[in-house]
């Protein structure tokens, strides 16, 4: 049997679709799970080894009807049996049922579900999104599936001669930089927690965030610390962040990656809502505080939100030991 599962476009997001792959392998096991995502995501999914094959999408491929068609039609070669959107856009259902897939799952959002053979009604009850792709499944939605990922031996061995060269040994992971600016970590915050720190630290970002994470290690000339922004692929970056010791993290697709490792991280949450797309790992530590700042209008009312101005040294500390000393 071949089952395809188009995948979300974001980097968290398609960490939140790995437990539902486990799962859906889990009670398909002679299946071969063939999963569908954007290329900037495909390195989530490379080596894992309940992933027979990565069906890659560019931009360009879904830029205009006629390319949507096209990567549509492509995939009937593929003979799917069956296949599961986890996203809910049209385009996504389109392209399954261009697919000729026999059956074909999803939400009935967008008004799609002529499309899908199988669609599901979107509850508006507030769930983890991991929980919400299970769902499609009928799995009990008080089961807490954690996701795993897989690096080669090769892989390792990479990743352990590349920290060499960058001459840091078990790293403090840095994660402070989001898509939204709303979930970046201010890098005045960030130096007055590892201000005096003996730790070593390592900054992880794409290549836009190169000028702010520069900017950083300027104003912590007396902490050992340096920047990888935008120097490695996602999926080297991936292997490297699997390095370090503990990570302080934004709200972001790398902080769900640092947490699927089982690295203990700590996670910073301002706009975004835990209780749907809090990191999966059992060594996390979400940590909910105000953003925007709301300044002299705070009342500091919500004893569960913390100023982020106002998290100190020793808060940060304490979080990671009681990460350390909880498993």
């Amino acid at each position: 049997m071949k089952i395809a599962v188009y995948c979300p476009n974001w980097i968290g997001d398609a960490i939140m679709a790995i437990p539902f792959i486990q799962e859906l392998k889990k009670h398909n096991p002679s299946a071969k799970i063939f999963v569908i995502c954007k290329s900037w995501v495909s390195g989530i999914f490379e080596n894992h080894k309940l992933i027979h094959q990565i069906i890659s999408i560019s931009d360009n491929d879904l830029s205009s009807i006629s390319g949507t068609i096209k990567a549509g039609l492509k995939l009937r070669t593929m003979e799917f049996d069956s296949a599961y959107t986890l996203t809910d856009s049209f385009r996504s259902a389109f392209v399954l049922w261009l697919s000729g897939s026999k059956k074909r799952f999803g939400y009935n959002t967008q008004m799609r579900a002529f499309l899908l053979t199988d669609s599901k009604r979107l509850s508006h009850e507030i769930i983890h999104r991991s929980k919400k792709y299970l769902r499609l499944l009928e799995i009990d939605s008080d089961l807490m599936v954690y996701p795993k990922l897989y690096f080669t031996p090769f892989e390792k061995k990479w990743a352990k001669k590349e920290m060499m060269k960058i001459g840091f040994k078990n790293p403090v992971g840095i994660l402070p930089y989001s898509v939204g600016k709303n979930r970046t970590l201010p890098n005045e915050v960030l130096k007055k927690w590892i201000k005096g720190s003996k730790n070593n630290y390592l900054v992880f970002g794409s290549k836009k965030d190169s000028e702010k994470s520069n900017n950083l290690i300027k104003s912590c000339k007396k902490n050992s610390i340096k920047s990888i922004c935008g120097e490695y692929t996602l999926r080297e970056s991936m292997v490297l962040l699997n390095s370090c010791d503990f990570t302080l993290c934004a709200d972001s697709g790398l902080g769900h990656i640092s947490a699927s490792l089982g690295i203990p991280t700590i996670s910073f949450f301002g706009v975004g809502n835990k209780e749907v797309t809090a990191p999966l790992g059992k060594k996390t530590y979400v940590i909910k505080h105000c953003s925007v700042c709301k300044e002299e209008e705070c009342s500091d009312e919500n004893q569960e939100m913390f100023c982020l101005k106002k998290i100190t040294k020793i808060d940060i500390e304490n979080s990671a030991q009681n990460i350390f000393f909880s498993f």
